[in-house]
């Protein structure tokens, strides 16, 4: 008969149970594998002119030498031209008494630089070489740079000569996604002195510094130093400014263009669409997933060829834009309708109609692929400090930290219910437009 008040193990025997089960617990971790996703270290801190910095690392980096470095600037005001003249020249020989370019002069200390810029923000991104022998020159001759740079008219004509030129189709398409509720602001003309006086307002609108790679304690106060001497004359960005907070999408201003005549067939369809705000991970993994759907689907529709995406997901506003360019048909008749062969541009904003929401097969295939990227990308200084200045805010509903912690519990538990809701969550489908090119 079984004795409740006897033991079923005796005081040895349990100790060596708890013994042997801690041992293997220990082991079990000593031999499970990294995680493909590593959580990155992210340290931060202000400088002197109260700019926030933020260096984030990895230990693998550690004893790497490549440092990535963004300034990032909410736009004082919304002149593309203005924008695009004042970056141009930065970025031309815009050093004193010289007449190289800042990549040329960069170029012997292992460093480069470039910019970009949206409606809403500015970057100016720095790659720098870590080792002290390059670094110190380096810092010297960027703080230089961004402290008092030179616009110079050869500079500015060579823009002039360049800009008219330029296709800006994806600005114009802005204009007619965003409106802005205030007064519309007069046209500038670009001149030497409007570039110097935007490019003054641009560094009293510096949203934050960001420092991606590894650094040894010497490297951290060089670099420290440095960003408190050339942003002495820099001032942080408001947190919400008004020319960015009066902005909204509008309704549809592009139709879709009738065929001129019962033979024609598009060259090209460009959409457009705005986005609500990201506010988590998962959601910049439907994005991701939808996108690589998007180019697969339509690339392969009997009339479609070519497929390009862009998503400008920074700021309070992000959208998507895509173009799909049309092949001719061997037989194009009356009665040719490449809508009618397949799915559309149109048709993949909506979840009844793009495939990777009605097929799970095909959306576990993009997911494996997408996990698999990550696992390269994530590894990358420059993956990081592109996602740092294109996608997460300092001062919006998803951080660089926030992204960091938690892309990799994301990633681990993303299903298909999560990538439904959040297509659903970030697709405003009343602003899509749509313009075909015959």
């Amino acid at each position: 008969m079984f004795n409740s008040k006897k033991p079923l193990f005796s005081r040895p025997a349990l100790a060596a149970v708890m013994v042997l089960s801690t041992l293997i617990i220990w082991v079990l971790n000593l031999t499970a594998p990294d995680s493909p996703y590593p959580t990155p270290k992210i340290e931060k801190w202000q400088t002197h002119s109260g700019i926030p910095v933020i260096w984030l690392a990895q230990d693998k980096w550690a004893n790497t030498n490549k440092l990535e470095v963004r300034f990032l600037f909410n736009t004082p005001s919304r002149l593309p031209e203005l924008t695009d003249a004042t970056l141009a020249l930065l970025m031309a020989d815009s050093l004193p008494l010289s007449t190289a370019s800042i990549n040329q002069r960069l170029a012997p200390l292992a460093a480069k630089v470039s910019s970009d810029y949206d409606y809403q923000s500015q970057t100016i991104a720095l790659t720098l070489n870590s080792e002290p022998a390059y670094l110190m020159p380096t810092l010297t001759l960027i703080s230089q740079w961004l402290t008092a740079p030179v616009f110079k008219a050869r500079a500015l004509d060579h823009w002039q000569r360049q800009f008219n030129q330029a296709n800006h189709t994806q600005q114009t398409l802005e204009e007619h996604l965003f409106s802005v509720s205030s007064a519309p602001q007069q046209n500038t003309k670009v001149t030497q002195q409007t570039v110097s006086h935007y490019y003054q307002q641009l560094t009293q609108h510096t949203s934050a510094i960001f420092i991606i790679g590894g650094m040894s304690k010497q490297a951290q106060q060089s670099i420290k130093a440095s960003l408190n001497t050339l942003s002495e004359h820099f001032a942080p960005a408001a947190n919400d400014p008004s020319n960015l907070s009066a902005m909204t999408w509008q309704s549809a201003k592009l139709n879709k263009a009738s065929q001129p005549s019962h033979l024609a067939f598009p060259k090209e369809t460009q959409s457009i669409l705005a986005l609500n705000s990201l506010t988590s991970v998962k959601q910049w993994l439907s994005l991701q997933i939808w996108g690589a759907d998007l180019i697969n689907t339509l690339s392969h529709q009997g009339t479609l060829g070519y497929v390009r995406l862009n998503l400008t997901l920074s700021g309070k506003h992000p959208w998507l834009y895509w173009r799909a360019q049309h092949s001719q048909p061997v037989l194009a008749t009356s009665t040719t309708n490449q809508d009618a062969k397949g799915v559309t541009a149109r048709s993949m904003i909506d979840a009844a109609s793009i495939p990777s929401v009605q097929d799970s097969a095909h959306f576990n295939a993009l997911l494996d692929q997408l996990k698999n990227q990550l696992a390269q990308r994530t590894l990358s200084p420059s993956w990081w400090s592109h996602l740092a200045a294109s996608v997460t805010q300092e001062n919006g509903s998803l951080t660089l930290t926030q992204f960091a912690n938690q892309y990799q519990n994301a990633i681990d538990t993303f299903n298909q219910d999560d990538y439904k809701n959040a297509l659903n969550a970030l697709f405003i489908t009343s602003s899509y437009q749509e313009i075909q090119v015959y």
